[in-house]
């Protein structure tokens, strides 16, 4: 498992999705939750699938990296709701962030299991039969 990726993933991840949440917030407040719900949905499976090209994860690595994002995520979320000075009672008391937290570690393995090169059958399984080599004794014809 590389943590460089799984770090960087997770920064850019929580960024967007702080973004995402902040703009629609500017919008409609009742928006807000849904609009970061799809936002995690949708960027999670995006980052599993360049997370898998870059580097070859089982199923324990991805569930691993998925614990990390979610971690990165939730000190970034800390930070956001003391910078914005929000009530971090009131803050923190919408059930839907911690739906949020748990939909990264889903939608990571639901990613994984979907992208995954490990699922497609094995190279020397699909490669095609040598054909015998002729005996050296033997004059060819």
């Amino acid at each position: 498992m590389e943590f460089k990726f799984s770090i960087l993933f997770g920064i850019i991840l929580a960024l967007i999705v702080l973004a995402v949440a902040s703009g629609v917030y500017m919008v409609d407040v009742m928006y807000v939750s849904p609009a970061a719900i799809i936002t995690i949905i949708i960027l999670t499976l995006i980052f599993t699938k360049l997370y898998l090209g870059k580097v070859s994860a089982t199923m324990k690595d991805m569930l691993v990296t998925s614990i990390v994002w979610l971690i990165v995520f939730a000190i970034l979320d800390a930070v956001y709701a003391f910078a914005m000075a929000l009530n971090i009672t009131t803050y923190y008391s919408n059930y839907m962030i911690y739906v949020g937290y748990v939909m990264i570690i889903i939608f990571a393995i639901i990613g994984h299991k979907i992208f995954s090169r490990g699922s497609a059958p094995s190279a020397k399984a699909s490669a095609p039969a040598e054909k015998p080599a002729t005996p050296a004794s033997t004059p060819p014809v």
